[in-house]
């Protein structure tokens, strides 16, 4: 009788599938990094962070040397250098005053951490350097526990309340017809100023350099601070009450809402706020030559402050910024009223929703072109990009489903996961745990 051989396995037999083997531990150690130092960082310079990233993972040395040399503050600054501003309040004066005591708070990892960050506060990116140090902390932390450092009332309810850039003042907007100006002194918040209005204030916040205050209740007033107290600068009016209203990213412009569904601009000319003319939309007509006025629903600015976009009924308005003076330079058609309008973070894409659909536009040659179409099955309730603008996620009001998309080669394409939660069937009470 015949009996075949056993046939031998192509895969190649070490004694321990678990470890490396000698001739690979050699190429890890020191075949890939026969390249100089000096040509490495080079070449790291250039790379985006997902890739730097991944290069930390290949051997030690690469990640020493990304870290010494702050490649990935480089790559954030690189990749959000439009929108800067975003993380513009890390400054040095703010890690002083209140994240240098918060890092230390992190055990041995917190003080290390600030202990280095102190020999970088002359770095030229020392905010990235920030950033990448705290979110370094925060996903090496197990768990987070979260304290009660203050306490603050009010005669009446709040309906809102924000932060100023520094983080060292908080701002209250309350029925009792007044917003409160708080300040944080030695560690403990104490009120330093009541703004007064006739009606309740439904909104107060901070311009984005801090300058300026935005008190709204049934017309908007604009606050400076001189010589240690806060000022009426300005009183913005409508036929209607004011609904709502945004600075631009540089605090030099900003548009207020009505509820008749009116939108005006106004921007900061010889240190006075004016509405000059073609500046707005009156009446709510939205620049059109009909009878039937369009309200205005939304508004958002570019991440430079170059653009805006006002959501006018179907059609939303694209409006720039050229020699001091809003121009319009482009519309957006949809089927039905848009509700919201938002920029990426770089200001190179722009997301509008209408109803269930939500459309992703892209800037080409002075145009902006429809890109991707995303449909739900309910009204669209979230659209928010991801801070490197390279994801967009939507949710719906009824079809309990979260959709993703990513850009990938100039393509926006929906990103399937590898396991669905049903939301509509998970209890109200499921707790939410973060380690």
């Amino acid at each position: 009788m015949h009996v075949e051989p056993p046939k031998k396995s192509f895969r190649p037999s070490r004694p321990n599938d678990t470890e490396p083997s000698e001739e690979q531990a050699n190429f890890a150690s020191k075949n890939i990094t026969i390249l100089p130092d000096e040509l490495l960082v080079k070449i790291f310079s250039n790379l985006d962070t997902r890739d730097l990233v991944n290069c930390q993972l290949v051997n030690r040395r690469w990640q020493e040397l990304i870290d010494r040399d702050h490649m990935l503050a480089l790559a954030f600054y690189r990749c959000c250098h439009p929108a800067k501003q975003r993380i513009s309040p890390l400054t040095v004066e703010r890690y002083h005053s209140s994240i240098q005591s918060w890092l230390r708070g992190f055990s041995n990892l917190g003080r290390e951490s600030a202990a280095r960050l102190d020999k970088f506060l002359q770095h030229k990116h020392f905010t990235e350097i920030l950033f990448f140090t705290i979110a370094k902390v925060l996903a090496k932390a197990e768990a987070l526990t979260c304290q009660n450092v203050g306490t603050i009332t009010h005669s009446n309810w709040v309906d809102k309340a924000s932060f100023s850039p520094d983080g060292k003042c908080l701002v209250t907007a309350s029925f009792n017809n007044a917003a409160e100006i708080w300040e944080l002194v030695d560690g403990q918040w104490q009120k330093k100023t009541t703004l007064q209005h006739s009606v309740w204030v439904k909104h107060a916040f901070f311009s984005p350099d801090g300058r300026h205050l935005m008190t709204i209740s049934n017309i908007a007033k604009i606050w400076e601070l001189e010589g240690g107290q806060w000022q009426t600068k300005a009183i913005l009016r409508h036929y209607s009450e004011v609904a709502r209203a945004c600075f631009s990213p540089d605090g030099n412009h900003l548009v207020t809402i009505a509820n008749n569904g009116t939108a005006k601009i106004w921007g900061l000319i010889a240190d006075q706020w004016e509405k000059a003319a073609i500046k707005y939309y009156e009446y709510g007509y939205a620049g059109r030559t009909t009878e039937k006025p369009w309200w205005v629903f939304d508004v958002c600015f570019s991440p430079d402050g170059n653009y805006l976009v006002i959501a006018a009924a179907d059609t939303p308005t694209i409006w720039e910024l050229v020699d001091g003076e809003w121009k319009q330079s482009g519309a957006l058609k949809h089927c039905s009223p848009v509700s919201k309008v938002s920029f990426s973070p770089d200001g190179n894409h722009l997301v509008t929703t209408s109803g269930d659909i939500a459309k992703i536009w892209e800037a080409v040659d002075d145009r902006w072109l429809e890109k991707a179409t995303i449909q739900h099955s309910g009204s669209i309730t979230i659209a928010s990009f991801s801070p490197d603008g390279s994801h967009l996620v939507t949710t719906a009001s009824n079809d309990c489903a979260v959709k993703i998309w990513g850009l990938e080669g100039g393509h926006w394409q929906e990103k399937k996961p590898s396991s669905t939660l049903d939301w509509c069937k998970m209890p109200a009470s499921a707790p939410m745990e973060i380690t």
